[in-house]
């Protein structure tokens, strides 16, 4: 599944590149959530692996995707991004979209990112980010009724440009 959820971000990297003239930053790596659930006020602890697709169409305005484990389960994202440069070796990207977590009942959630890119080489860099995920629960009859909003600990991933 790994493999295939690779496979895929490639080629969707290679098919945009080979259209438009867009700059792409692929980043991979782990982040831990601590839940903040609404409701009952209980707290827990997440480990997720992901890896998330940026691609700058015109003066930092672009689009991101992104693919998470945890565990079993899969979510998807896509959404806005927007990228500035903040020195010759460190950019900020501020990314918002949607979410949809693939399990028996699928979710659909919102959220919001802030990360950091700071290069080791022309073609690598090292992202540090957090932001937050405004979970509102299974598809279904009941949802957004019990909501919860999840804040992820800064998150480490490494990164190539193309």
């Amino acid at each position: 599944m790994k493999r295939i959820l690779a496979t895929l971000l490639v080629l969707a990297a290679s098919v945009t590149a080979a259209f438009a003239a867009v700059d792409i930053d692929l980043a991979l790596g782990a982040q831990s959530n601590g839940m903040l659930t609404i409701n009952d006020n209980s707290t827990n602890f997440k480990f997720l692996i992901d890896a998330e697709l940026d691609m700058d169409f015109d003066r930092g305005h672009g689009m991101l995707v992104g693919v998470s484990l945890e565990g079993s389960n899969i979510s998807l994202s896509v959404g806005y991004a927007y990228q500035t440069t903040i020195s010759s070796s460190c950019d900020f990207i501020l990314g918002a979209g949607t979410t949809v977590a693939i399990k028996q009942t699928p979710e659909l959630n919102f959220f919001i990112t802030a990360d950091f890119d700071f290069n080791v080489t022309q073609d690598m860099f090292v992202r540090l980010g957090t932001g937050a995920l405004l979970n509102l629960g299974e598809l279904g009859r009941n949802y957004g009724r019990n909501w919860e909003i999840l804040v992820p600990l800064p998150a480490l991933a490494i990164g190539w440009h193309f």
